[in-house]
Formats: C-alpha cells, structure tokens, sequence
C-alpha cells in the first residue's frame, strides 16, 4: 500500500508518464472530464428528459411567478380555495420564469433547459471541487466514479433545485477551505435561496470542519460567511419562520442504494481520513455525516446523496493509498482503475434497482441485487417512446390541458377528481390555473384538502376526471365537454 505518514494528508503518488501529457492550457485527464461532461449534455440534450414527479409543481410555481412578476408568498394555486404558504425558497423559480420571459411564455422550455443541464453541472463542479482538493488524478478518478451512479442522474433530471445545492455544495467546499470569502458567501447564499432544508446540512458540515480547524481561523471565517449570507437570505427566512407551523416530513421510503465498486473503492481513504483530519479534503468526510438527517425523511435520498462523498474518496484511495513509489500493487491498481472505468460505461452492480414511473425511471431502490446502467449507457440506450416531455402517460393530460388553457378564465379554478396525487400539479404545470390538488407533501394541511374537497362539491365549475372515475359525483349536476380517453372534462349545468 502506498505510504501515509503524517497527519495533514497522505502524499501523492509518483507522477507518472500521462502526468505531462497536457493539451492546451488542461492536463489530459482534465479533458477527459469535460469531454465526459459535454457527452452527458448533448446526451440529454437529443432525448429530452420526460416530465414526471417533481417537474409538474416547479412548473406550476414558475407559472405563478411568470404571470405575476414577483414571487407570490401564498400558494393560492394549489388546494383551492384555502390554499397554504408558499414557503419553497424561490430562486429556482424565478431563473424558471426568466428562462419563460425570454422564449415568450414557454415553460416546457424552462423545464428542459434544468433537464439538460443539471446534470453535468453536478459532474463539472464535482470535478472542479476534487481537483482543487485532491489533485487531478484524484478528481479524474472520483468522477469516473461519480459517472456511474445511475440514480444520481435521475434525481438531476427530474426538476429539483436540490441537485443544483448538490453541485453548488461542491464549489463551496473549495472556496470555503481556500478561505475565498466572497465565493464562500455567495455560494452559501444561492444555496440558501434555492432549497429549505439540504443547506442546513451542509453549513453543519462547515461548521463542524471550523471547530476543528479554528487554531487556523476558520471558525472566525465560518462566522463571517454564515453571517453574510444569512442576512442574504433574511427575507425568506422571516417568511418561513412565521409559517414554521406548516411544515412536516415528507416521510419518503428508507431503502439501501449500494454501488459495490463506489463503496469499495470509496470506503479506505474515507475509514483513514480520520487520520488526516487537518486535510483540506476531511470536509468531504463530514459531508457524508451531515447527510444522516436525510435518513428519517429521505431515505431514498440519503443513500444517493451519500454516493458523493464515497465518490470523492474513490479517488483519494486510487491516487494516494494504492500504489506505492517502489512500484508495488501497481497491477491491482490498473485492474480496480480499469474496473472503475467499466463501470462508468457499462452497468454497476448495486443493492438497490430502479422503478420505471410514467415512461421514465426513479431511483428508488428495491434492496435486492442488480446491475443498474450507468448514466451513459442509459443516455445511449434511452427508450424511443421516452424521447419527448409529453410522454404517452401524461398526452391526455396535455391535450385537457390545452382545452382549458382555450375554454377558461386565467385564474378560474379547475376541480381534479382522481387518485392521482400528481394529476392536479400537471394541470397548474400546463395552465398556470389554480386546483383543488396539490404537491409538496412538506406543507400538505388536511384541513385544506377538506375544504377543497367541499368546494369540489359546492362551487366548482371546471371538472376534470381521471382514473378510477368516469364523471363527477351525482351530486354535481354536469356536462361532459370533452373527452381524451382516461382524462374527461365536465361543466358544471
């Protein structure tokens, strides 16, 4: 094994002949990074992600924001007619509703641009955090790693401001131990702006890496970087605090996603960072520990989240605890790196397997054996009839949709009968209307849901009727106007 004497970090390995192998101003393992980092965005970009789960209610608040110009502090559009805070932190949807401004009102546009490009924005700022840290070998050999986990590529394709706090958490890690205060303080702000509980997490983790280097300052930098971008964030903040009340767990599945080659590669340096825990790079071991909240509301989350920081170590153990200066588990080594790099193009043998929702695939995982496709190989391999964001799952949603867009008021509310939890999210997705549905299970009232219920039953005028129903109650005088299929829009007469 190589050598790992002393406690700030262990040494680099010997430079080998590919170290000056440079094209350009970037080293030759730089360029392989951003060649992989351009094929996910064009990969993306020609199969056009399609639109399911968390999508339809980022739309749907873009929608509001689009039309009103300013960042609405109820949510009025969802559980009509109550309604209930609108507490999700709004920059997302803001650069949403730009992105609308500049192609006249489109939000498909606005989704597909978050769709393509989240994603390797997650890879690029891991890489450029890794190198920063660990070196470029290092950072080579972590995103390889990063580069096949296949359900980390389906929580950044589907719209979720939380994946950008994923990629923005890495650049934070860089500028907060190189002491960059202004890079420190605007990438904890964003982040702060574009997610309600995932910061938290992290500025624990700085926080903790302060204490332990305080002799160096950096609890007094901790300090004023918090500061800062808190009194950034204050607005929101005040907001959020005065309706705490409405907040909950969204109490998603605690299941185990465990890529093998990740954990196995991942889990040696991460074990002996607890030796160099003055190292720069220790920031990526608390990373992991701030992630166990996650466990009792996102279980399914923590397990991908965690993929992370077992990434970055992936790289540490190659480049650093394999491999030693006299030549020796050289073999082993190129035979683990060659194994990594199958993995990145092939399939990655994991507990865990992937559920296939609305002609696209979440990641949550089944807990038994399987060989899950790397992210490349699913972009190459992506299911003809998935190419589009109007999958054949949701058409019939879209074409309701276009018929109330022509036959209603801008703000009249629509009644969703159906068993679909998403159905109504898709209708204020498409239309900007308000419903008598809604999403965000975090700020789910009962009491709102009841009463949208009684005025589905006393006042509504629009009714559109999913699966299982056929037509509204019978105590609902209406008329049927129009008919696609498993979805039917009623009048009230």
């Amino acid at each position: 094994m190589g050598d790992t004497q002393g406690l700030r970090e262990p040494p680099l390995e010997l430079a080998s002949v590919t170290d000056h192998w440079v094209i350009g101003p970037l080293h030759f393992y730089d360029v392989l990074v951003l060649l992989l980092v351009a094929v996910f965005t064009v990969g993306l970009f020609v199969v056009g992600p399609p639109l399911f789960l968390d999508d339809f209610y980022h739309m749907g608040v873009a929608q509001e924001v689009y039309t009103f110009g300013f960042v609405p502090t109820w949510d009025f559009w969802g559980f009509v007619p109550v309604g209930r805070p609108h507490l999700y932190p709004p920059l997302f949807h803001v650069v949403m509703a730009l992105f609308m401004k500049f192609s006249g009102g489109d939000v498909f546009f606005a989704a597909r641009v978050f769709k393509v490009i989240t994603y390797p924005l997650l890879v690029f700022c891991f890489w450029y955090s890794t190198k920063g840290l660990a070196g470029r070998k290092a950072a080579f050999y972590s995103t390889i790693a990063l580069a096949s986990i296949f359900p980390l590529l389906v929580l950044s394709y589907i719209i979720m401001p939380a994946s950008l706090v994923l990629a923005l958490t890495c650049l934070l890690f860089l500028t907060f131990t190189k002491k960059k205060l202004l890079y420190s303080i605007i990438l904890m702000a964003l982040m702060l702006w574009l997610h309600l509980s995932l910061p938290i997490l992290i500025i624990i983790a700085l926080f903790a890496f302060s204490l332990l280097r305080r002799k160096e300052g950096y609890l007094k930098f901790f300090l004023k970087v918090f500061v800062a971008s808190a009194l950034i964030y204050s607005p929101w903040l005040i907001h959020v605090a005065a309706n705490i009340d409405w907040l909950s767990s969204a109490g998603l599945p605690v299941e185990l996603f465990v890529p093998f080659i990740v954990w196995a590669l991942g889990l040696p340096a991460f074990v002996l960072s607890f030796r160099y825990y003055k190292a720069d790079y220790f920031i990526y071991t608390l990373y992991a520990f701030a992630l166990i909240p996650l466990f009792s509301g996102y279980g399914v989350r923590f397990w991908v989240y965690l993929a992370i920081p077992l990434s970055f170590f992936v790289g540490i153990t190659l480049s650093r605890h394999i491999g030693s200066r006299n030549g020796k588990w050289r073999a082993a080594k190129m035979i683990l790196i060659l194994l990594l790099a199958a993995s990145a193009l092939t399939v990655t043998p994991a507990i865990g397997g992937a559920t296939p929702v609305q002609q696209g695939i979440i990641p949550y995982p089944n807990n038994s054996f399987s060989f899950l496709p790397s992210p490349f190989l699913q972009l190459l391999l992506w299911p003809p009839q998935s190419r589009s964001m109007i999958t054949l799952d949701i058409f019939p949603l879209y074409l309701a949709s276009g018929w109330i867009r022509v036959n209603t008021q801008p703000f009249q509310p629509i009644c969703y009968i159906g068993l679909s939890s998403t159905d109504a999210a898709v209708i204020t997705a498409f239309t900007g209307r308000p419903t008598t549905g809604g999403m965000w299970l975090e700020v789910m009232n009962p009491l709102t849901q009841i009463v949208s219920q009684l005025y589905t039953l006393k006042y509504g005028t629009v009714y559109v009727v999913g699966p299982p129903f056929k037509a509204p109650p019978a105590s609902i005088p209406s008329t049927l106007v129009a008919d696609f299929g498993p979805i039917k829009i009623f009048v009230r007469t």
